[in-house]
């Protein structure tokens, strides 16, 4: 008996290897989102530090000059944190795209590999077809030798 060969197996292949490729670049997204997650918190807890640091110097008592200092580095702070979240906005877009794409691949691969399976189990049952008709072309030989000795 031959073996099944999937005459498109060298595109199913391909098909995996784009779905492969889709989900590396979704987990690479990924950490992009996460990267940008964690930059937010940093920033926001540099402000944090920095807005008590401001407090504790004013009550001491501070020069407007460095207070408009302080102030000015805080509002460049509020601008950083704006531009990370504008920026994780835009990465989040990005991952989303990515998983459109990645489940689109998914979709073509599982297509590809139900046809290979519907395509095995043909071969499987044109097999068992063609074995059963050997066998009941052997039988009838069998039977037929058998009528003819038996009349002789």
């Amino acid at each position: 008996m031959k073996r099944f060969v999937f005459k498109l197996q060298s595109l199913l292949n391909y098909k995996k290897h784009l779905e492969q490729m889709a989900k590396q670049e979704v987990a690479a997204a990924a950490a992009e989102v996460n990267a940008c997650e964690r930059q937010i918190e940093n920033l926001k807890e540099n402000r944090a530090a920095s807005v008590l640091k401001l407090d504790d110097l004013v009550e001491k008592g501070v020069e407007a000059r460095e207070f408009n200092l302080y102030h000015g580095f805080l509002t460049a702070m509020d601008r950083m944190i704006i531009d990370e979240q504008n920026r994780k906005h835009e990465l989040e877009k990005i991952l989303d795209e990515k998983r459109s794409v990645l489940k689109k691949r998914t979709i073509d691969k599982k297509a590809m590999e139900r046809l290979r399976e519907r395509r095995a189990e043909e071969y499987t049952r044109d097999m068992i077809r063609e074995e059963q008709k050997e066998l009941d072309e052997i039988a009838a030989l069998k039977t037929a030798r058998e009528i003819t000795n038996g009349h002789r």
